[in-house]
């Protein structure tokens, strides 16, 4: 047995010796081990990323001094501690977690823990050492640099209010997995514990499940949400990078119930005029202030900054809907702008927009019209998009956008009342789709079609085509029918 440069049975010690990890690359780690030829070697090896050999493999043997494997206990056994290696990125906003920190495999094989307190789960999250690094994804692997180190103990006081939550999400899975339904799981349907897919592709990923041998389910993980790492990296690593409020202290979330006990805070404001709230919270009202009802709907929850530390864990989407006394809501709802070149090199189970669709939480709160121009509040729900929606309805418009632009958009140019020339395309519209659609996402609209400009925009307000023509900027938008559907029960 190799003598070791830690103690393994002591947590202070090992974390000790996994600062020593700061400000190195892990070529720098490989360097301490090995040189010349089989250093290159090494460096090779890590840095193709079809070798099995990722950079926790490369910590677990290569500094820690031990075989990685795939033993069901912790990884550092003699302490209850599990070893992860997490990227993190920089961005124009601050910095953010890298990617969700896949823990365990949810079984598909075999009966699941129906409680967290000793199951496998809570044996490999209770403890983590989070050895965190710098992704520049233009950079060789093994270039990344070490720059933060903390335990993760989800039993500790600052993680007390994340573990009631972590509690609900785990019996939310638990209950889709029990009920022969893990087929319908998505990351969508939980806060900061999420299922994530595990397989190269969709078909390879599924597997019958134990609770319901008809019908195949993809492997999923249990997980930590990208959006929840992001927190934790900027508050529990870095702490006080961000201001947040909470809408909940500890005592509040005894019990779970998280999703109702936001929306009681909202129903207590409901039959209240908008200008009724803005002026008991103090709003001032502009009519150009996109994120005033957003601003409004935090006040409701008792947070007074633009983050509600809850949903920015969670990855909770704020979207507020006016209806028509008609019930049916005023508008489509828009979303990011894509980028052409980017969405059609893409398959739709790697795309973006499967991506947000599957991880989002949205709470809607709804407005309705009074028939006098005032708009009242009528309540809200939370909501995630099915993945039986998303991956039969969702995918085929989402490919026949994709095919569009492959095949051709086609243009017409027609005069407008005053004589002026205006192009229009043949991309599907809103009454060609059930869920969402493409159209414009800026201000102006312009475009270049065979080196002829229209539109009263500039280049900024325009994205390339696959021919090299441009068109204005796109964007998805939920069909207002479709939100209609989600929020009906609000407006009986």
């Amino acid at each position: 047995m190799k003598n070791l440069p830690y103690d393994d049975s002591s947590i202070k010690d090992i974390f000790r010796y996994s600062n020593e990890l700061i400000g190195l690359s892990f070529a720098d780690v490989l360097s301490k081990v090995f040189s010349d030829v089989l250093l290159d070697e090494k460096i090779e090896y890590y840095n193709n990323p079809r070798s099995k050999g990722n950079l926790g493999n490369l910590l677990e043997e290569h500094y820690y001094l031990y075989k990685p494997n795939s033993d069901s206990t912790p990884d550092f056994y003699k302490v209850g501690m599990e070893l992860k290696a997490t990227p993190y990125e920089k961005t124009t906003k601050g910095i953010k977690a890298g990617e969700r920190l896949v823990i365990t495999m949810i079984p598909n094989d075999k009966p699941i823990d129906i409680e967290f307190k000793g199951s496998h789960l809570e044996n490999k999250i209770k403890l983590i050492l989070m050895i965190w690094y710098h992704r520049i994804k233009t950079e060789p692997r093994t270039n990344h640099s070490i720059d933060y180190v903390n335990l993760y103990d989800i039993y500790s006081e600052i993680c007390s209010k994340d573990l009631e939550i972590i509690l609900e999400d785990y019996k939310t899975i638990v209950e889709k997995v029990i009920s022969g339904n893990a087929h319908k799981i998505s990351e969508g349907d939980t806060k900061y514990l999420g299922a994530c897919t595990k397989g190269t592709t969709a078909s390879k990923s599924l597997q019958p499940q134990f609770y319901n041998r008809n019908i195949l389910a993809k492997r999923r993980a249990f997980s930590l949400k990208q959006s929840y790492m992001t927190y934790i990296l900027n508050n529990y690593v870095n702490t006080g990078l961000m201001n947040y409020d909470s809408i909940f202290d500890k005592d509040e979330l005894l019990g779970n119930n998280f999703d109702e006990k936001v929306i009681e805070k909202i129903n207590k404001f409901v039959g209240k005029t908008e200008k009724e709230l803005y002026k008991q919270f103090d709003i001032n009202f502009t009519t150009n202030s996109k994120q005033i009802n957003r601003t409004l709907v935090y006040r409701m929850l008792g947070v007074n900054t633009e983050n509600a530390e809850e949903f920015e864990k969670a990855n909770i989407v704020i979207k507020t809907v006016r209806a028509q006394k008609n019930r049916k809501p005023k508008e489509s709802m828009s979303f990011p702008k894509i980028k052409i070149k980017d969405f059609i090199n893409q398959d739709f189970y790697d795309s973006l927009e499967y991506d947000f669709f599957e991880t989002t939480r949205f709470l809607f709160v709804v407005f309705q019209d009074s028939g006098n121009g005032e708009y009242i509040l009528k309540g809200a729900r939370f909501w995630n998009m099915p993945i039986d929606e998303l991956e039969t309805i969702g995918k085929s418009e989402w490919e026949s956008y994709k095919n569009k632009f492959l095949t051709g958009v086609n243009f017409e140019i027609k005069k407008d009342k005053s004589g002026k020339e205006v192009a229009y395309n043949d991309l599907p519209n809103k009454s060609e789709t059930t869920i969402f659609h493409l159209r414009p996402h800026s201000s102006k609209s312009a475009y270049l079609i065979k080196g002829r400009k229209y539109g009263n925009g500039g280049d900024r307000d325009m994205d390339t085509l696959p021919n090299g023509d441009k068109m204005t900027h796109q964007c998805f938008w939920f069909n207002n029918d479709y939100i209609a559907k989600i929020i009906k029960h609000l407006l009986k």
